[in-house]
């Protein structure tokens, strides 16, 4: 009897079989097409809020930025009270649409300036909490079931800290270089399945033969679409990411990131071409997805926000309360979401510790929501997804009806 790579692949890759089966033959192996997707963009280095999204209804606004305020009349009004930052227009037909919602005075109930306890607690869904340190999206892919690797993917060369824990899952940074490389490919990939399969059943032999069979499946995926992206970091990603979600080959998870949001200095400048290109890349993204925007939902989101009052150096230090995007899956958009649908204002007796922008939407409301009515996962079963958190209906931000 002969056997093929393939059909030696299919008997030894646990948990991987149905993704080397026939696309239809995989939604049927997944569940039905149409199934949810959740694309987390995380936008490292603490974004202005206040810039983004600026509360032109609020006097006090202007007052504490006197040189870095958005002017009157110069932002994309969106409710009369907010607008948006002129470079971000490619995401206002979105929200007229009201495919886009913008959570404000959102963020970490944590207190911490500091990027990097800032990033891991938000990533781990743990804020104060440095003894947790596998990240929420893999603590919600083991509360899904998941056990094939494919399931979730990082668009990098490591894995986000939100994707990092006992749920098998894959990086790379594109999927054109997720092959193998060098010489004698064909030799080399006979002779690691060769050894790997005396370890079948081993945790070595089956992360080997996983990631060979990934290789297979995600090799096949067309890239190819007539949708322009724009120049950048973050274009490339989202292209690869809309390629994937519209294979149909079982992801549920897909984080990128977008860096260089720590606005110090010449924010203004600073923003000009980062908004741009962020705006221009996810409004690329919600098209080229088609159909399956509907059932895919993008999380941008960030450390912290800045301070309400301008710095000397034409820029802002670091704050609380700022941000966060949802774009598509379904959502109750064409509103920025404020908890109880109250502004907590600028006014020196309003600001958190007296000098930030208070949060009034845990970060951990608005995932466990996402996850709950986009992700179908039961609230019951959220309990070790947000340690030390409780979850409730109650809280939820209003993001799906």
């Amino acid at each position: 009897m002969c056997v093929t790579r393939r059909d030696f692949l299919k008997t030894t890759a646990a948990g991987l079989t149905a993704l080397l089966l026939p696309r239809p033959l995989v939604r049927k192996a997944f569940g039905a097409a149409g199934t949810p997707v959740l694309v987390v963009v995380y936008l490292r280095g603490g974004s202005d809020g206040l810039t983004i999204c600026p509360p032109a209804g609020d006097p006090v606004y202007y007052d504490l930025r006197p040189t870095i305020q958005v002017p009157p009349g110069s932002e994309l009004p969106l409710d009369g009270f907010f607008g948006l930052y002129p470079s971000f227009a490619d995401l206002l037909p979105l929200y007229q649409s009201g495919a886009l919602a913008i959570f404000h005075a959102s963020g970490s109930p944590d207190p911490s300036r500091s990027h990097f306890d800032s990033q891991d607690f938000m990533e781990r869904a743990a804020p104060g909490n440095k003894q947790i340190l596998d990240g929420w999206l893999n603590r919600y892919l083991q509360a899904a079931g998941g056990g094939v690797a494919l399931q979730g993917v990082t668009l990098a060369n490591a894995k986000v800290k939100s994707m990092q824990g006992a749920a098998p899952s894959l990086a790379f940074a594109s999927i054109a270089d997720f092959v193998l490389t060098g010489e004698s490919v064909a030799e080399r990939r006979a002779a690691l399945e060769a050894r790997y399969e005396l370890l079948q059943g081993t945790l070595l032999g089956g992360s080997v033969t996983d990631a060979l069979a990934a290789v297979d499946v995600i090799g096949g995926v067309d890239t190819t679409t007539a949708v322009t992206y724009p120049a950048g970091e973050l274009g490339p990603l989202l292209r690869d990411a809309a390629a994937l979600v519209k294979a149909d080959i079982g992801v549920k998870v897909v984080a990128v990131n977008l860096g260089g949001w720590d606005h110090h200095s010449d924010q203004l400048a600073h923003m000009d071409g980062l908004g741009a290109e962020l705006g221009a890349a996810l409004a690329a993204f919600h098209q080229d997805l088609g159909a399956d925007a509907a059932t895919t939902l993008t999380l941008c989101m960030t450390e912290f926000g800045r301070r309400p009052a301008e710095n000397g150096a034409g820029g802002s230090d670091h704050g609380h309360g700022g941000v966060m995007f949802a774009l598509g899956g379904g959502i109750a958009g064409g509103r920025v979401i404020l908890r109880d649908g109250t502004w907590p204002g600028l006014a020196p007796g309003s600001l958190y510790n007296g000098q930030d922008l208070a949060v009034t939407t845990d970060f951990r409301d608005i995932f466990a929501e996402v996850l709950h009515k986009h992700m179908l996962l039961d609230v019951a079963a959220m309990g070790p997804v947000f340690p030390g958190f409780s979850v409730s209906e109650a809280s939820f931000p209003g993001l799906l009806t």
